[in-house]
């Protein structure tokens, strides 16, 4: 029963919006805050030296948004982003990942949200549409794909 509800679209997307208030507090009132999120679902672009993502040996990553970090963050409906320094030479990277991809926002160290739903990435429909529209062979050729 609990897996199911945790597994669930809805309460995903409540979940989700919940996550979505809380950090839109924190920024509209100016409290630093630290996000705890899955990494295989963050997005560093620049992707991070080795030397730096070697260190990220969990599944999960912590970060702490406070001075420029705190005031670079965007929020979206749908993701947050934020420029980051990486390691001993502060390597700047923006950081970007789905409200759904955060566990856990801590204000003080102390939790104010946990999430626990599952995070399914979301197939954008115009690709999941031409993905289904380009498995036809036939469709292939429009394209002058074979």
């Amino acid at each position: 029963m609990l897996e199911s509800l945790l597994d669930n679209e809805e309460f995903s997307l409540l979940m989700k919006m919940h996550v979505y208030e809380c950090i839109d507090f924190l920024l509209q009132n100016n409290v630093n805050f630290s996000i705890m999120a899955n990494l295989p679902l963050v997005n560093f672009n620049p992707p991070l030296p080795p030397e730096v993502s070697i260190n990220f040996n969990m599944p999960v990553i912590m970060f702490s948004l406070g001075g420029y970090t705190f005031e670079s963050a965007i929020l979206s409906q749908e993701e947050l982003s934020f420029e980051a320094g990486f390691g001993t030479q502060n390597f700047a990277s923006l950081v970007t990942l789905p409200l759904g991809a955060i566990v856990q926002i801590l204000v003080e160290n102390s939790p104010v949200l946990i999430n626990f739903s599952i995070h399914k990435a979301r197939q954008d429909q115009t690709k999941k549409s031409m993905s289904i529209f380009m498995s036809n062979p036939n469709n292939r050729d429009l394209f002058g794909s074979k």
